[in-house]
C-alpha cells in the first residue's frame, strides 16, 4: 500500500466509532433511562397530577424507554433486551390507550 491508500483507510476508520465509544454511549443511554424511570415513579407517587397528566408522563417514559431498547434490539438480540422491549411496548400502548380515552 502506498501512502495515500494508508491515509484514506485511516480516515475511514476514524470516522467510524470505535467499540469503546459505542459502549460508553450505550451505558449512558441505559443510565439515562434508569434515571427517567426512577423520576417517573417518584413524580407519579409524590406529585398530585390529574389523570391526563399521569397518563402523559407514563406514555412519555414508556415510549422513550421502548425506543431506546428497540434500537439496542437491532444490534443485540439478547433475551433480556427482547423481554424489556416487549414490556415497554405493551406499557406504552396501554398508556396511549388510557390517555386517548381521557382526552377524547
Amino acid at each position: 500500500m502506498d501512502r495515500d491508500e494508508i491515509l484514506t483507510k485511516s480516515r475511514m476508520e476514524n470516522t467510524l466509532k470505535d467499540e469503546r465509544a459505542k459502549y460508553i454511549e450505550l451505558k449512558g443511554a441505559n443510565f439515562s433511562m434508569t434515571v427517567l424511570v426512577i423520576l417517573w415513579i417518584l413524580l407519579s407517587n409524590l406529585v398530585p397530577l390529574e389523570e391526563a397528566g399521569r397518563y402523559s408522563i407514563g406514555l412519555l417514559v414508556t415510549a422513550t424507554s421502548f425506543s431506546n431498547l428497540a434500537y439496542q434490539l437491532m444490534e443485540n438480540k439478547t433475551k433480556s433486551i427482547i423481554f424489556f422491549t416487549s414490556l415497554f411496548l405493551i406499557a406504552a400502548i396501554i398508556y396511549l390507550f388510557f390517555l386517548l380515552r381521557v382526552v377524547l
